[in-house]
């Protein structure tokens, strides 16, 4: 083992030397300045625009003098709802924590207390703006110049697959701004005993980390987060654990838990200690010495297990049991005879946090620009929903399971919530949790919705095949096959199929960087934008062609006017990033 040991070691220091040459030789590459050119993928794809803005993303706005939300009734509307969405998705993601609600009271005072000196009033930073960049909230934030389109017409030019923008900024002198931070935002929802104890900065954890300003507050955060007294937490994960109302002493289960950061708010509330377990026999209380309640964390991926352990190991809690299995299969552990009676079940509460597309989850991971397509949301659809059936089968009749994603698409949520409620028969019921979530803006979910698929010859693997068609290696592949042709030994059909391929392909006029938005939101222009861009839209399951049914399934459709009304849909909760 060693000397195998020693050989990878070696092999992986080469690699990294080689990789640390590489990224500077590119660095250091160019316009003949010597200076800084590089890519940089601008926050736009033209299919994800063109299919949310036809599914209806953009058709309710929040109206700030009734609190609710209500219906885009004019393209104005529509327009400026798509506006604000793109701008909050293209801004930073704030940086955001938790105080651990079952720390001793004297304990959480106090870190309650440092936390006021830091972050309850506005901040002053000095910024020094990234090199070769342009300044965005003190983050390195790389802006593509912009397109002008005024209508469908205007397109100055066509997208590609690898349509990058280079930028080259002078970098010999560093610029310094003064940038004002307002004081932490306090999270409503996330509270003990009349006690807010989840913030949300106004900065993102990049300038957290590397802003000299803020160093204090980074440095006291490493500190109570090493103790287990805070949790860096994103604001829209502490929502799920919420919603399942968790109480002292209930069994819970987490079927894909890793990273673990909802794991340990759920142990915060079913792990600590209960004020009292009973009376002896001369009628005193007796305080209990261990936690009754108790967490099962599982997930399927065993180095994703690994880091949940390490997760969970400063919590320091008795109470979580970790597992490492395909929650599809997760073992039922009760008793054959109380399966089919009200005791039916093993677990209080499920939360179902499934494998998703993660298209909501933009400003972190800005590579979905790139590489979002519809065809993912439909694959993890059987998948999500056969997590989700388990789950409710191993809830307790009485109990609460919470199904949750990080993805816009229907085809993830809403759809899987519908065939879960088809399947139960009435065994399950849609909940409202709006009422205890204090300060919570979520719109309705959706009880109808548009089911589309991409074509197969313009996904972005069809497009690199194409490509491959086209290098000189297989040029002269085809030179070759053109001259036996003419000897009659191939046959001229094949020649045939790549041509109409080819033609298949056409780039479309609306497929631009950046996006260029519809001048009317009219649903014909619409439905003509994305079968531009090689949409294929189905009214119902008998016209999905043979060969994709097994792609596009009869659960993803939406419910019929009868099952929409018993469903009532609107009860599911859409947390959008500029809500």
């Amino acid at each position: 083992m060693g000397k195998n040991w020693g050989k990878w070691n070696r092999k992986r220091k080469v690699e990294e030397r080689t990789a640390k040459v590489d990224k500077k030789d590119r660095r250091d590459k160019g316009n003949g300045n010597g200076g800084g050119s590089y890519n940089v993928v601008p926050n736009s794809n033209a299919k994800f625009e063109a299919y949310y803005s036809l599914v209806g993303l953009h058709n309710s706005r929040y109206d700030t003098d009734s609190q609710q939300f209500v219906p885009c009734t004019s393209d104005e509307e529509k327009h400026a709802e798509r506006e604000l969405f793109m701008a909050t998705v293209s801004d930073i993601l704030p940086a955001s924590f938790r105080v651990d609600r079952s720390l001793d009271p004297t304990i959480q005072n106090t870190v309650l207390e440092e936390l006021q000196q830091f972050v309850g009033k506005e901040i002053e930073l000095e910024v020094e703006l990234p090199r070769r960049s342009a300044a965005f909230g003190g983050m390195k934030n790389l802006l593509a110049k912009p397109t002008k389109c005024t209508n469908d017409n205007d397109v100055e030019h066509p997208n590609n697959e690898d349509a990058t923008t280079t930028t080259t900024v002078d970098d010999e002198v560093p610029t310094i701004v003064k940038k004002t931070i307002a004081p932490a935002k306090p999270i409503p929802f996330i509270s003990c005993n009349n006690k807010i104890l989840g913030f949300q900065l106004s900065v993102d954890k990049r300038t957290l980390r590397r802003n000299k300003s803020l160093e204090p507050l980074h440095t006291w955060l490493k500190i109570q987060t090493d103790c287990g007294h805070v949790t860096r937490q994103e604001t829209v994960s502490m929502i799920p654990p919420v919603v399942l109302d968790v109480k002292e002493g209930m069994s819970v289960l987490d079927m894909c838990a890793a990273p673990g950061s909802k794991t340990c708010q759920l142990l915060e509330v079913v792990g600590g200690l209960p004020h009292h377990s009973g009376k002896d026999e001369y009628g005193n209380l007796v305080h209990a010495v261990e936690p009754t309640g108790y967490v099962v964390a599982n997930d399927s991926d065993t180095k994703r297990a690994y880091m949940l352990v390490t997760q969970l190991r400063r919590m320091n809690s008795p109470s979580v049991f970790v597992t490492s299995c395909d929650g599809r299969f997760f073992p039922i552990l009760d008793d054959k005879s109380v399966r089919g009676t009200d005791k039916e079940g093993v677990f209080d509460r499920v939360l179902c946090d499934v494998p998703c597309s993660g298209d909501g989850t933009m400003r972190k991971n800005p590579g979905i620009w790139k590489h979002w397509n519809q065809l993912g949301s439909l694959a993890l659809h059987p998948l999500q929903l056969e997590i989700a059936l388990r789950g409710a089968r191993l809830t307790h009749v009485g109990g609460y399971l919470v199904y949750s994603t990080c993805s816009m698409n229907p085809m993830e949520n809403e759809s899987v919530v519908a065939a879960l409620l088809r399947i139960a028969d009435g065994a399950l019921v849609l909940e409202d949790p709006r009422g205890r979530m204090d300060g919570l803006l979520a719109r309705p979910g959706w009880s109808t919705w548009r089911v589309l698929r991409e074509s197969s010859s313009r996904t972005r693997r069809a497009r690199k095949d194409l490509k491959k068609k086209h290098n000189a290696k297989m040029q002269a592949r085809r030179k070759e096959w053109e001259e036996k042709e003419m000897t009659g030994e191939n046959p001229a059909e094949e020649q045939m199929e790549d041509k109409e391929e080819e033609e298949m392909f056409e780039i479309s006029p609306y497929d631009t960087v950046p996006y260029c938005p519809p001048a009317t939101w009219d649903e014909d222009a619409l439905v003509e934008r994305t079968k531009s861009l090689g949409f294929v839209e189905y009214g119902s399951y008998d016209d999905v062609e043979p060969e994709w049914q097994q792609r596009v399934r009869a659960s993803c459709f939406p419910p019929t006017e009868e099952e929409a009304k018993t469903f009532q849909l609107h009860k599911c909760l859409r947390s959008l990033p500029q809500v």
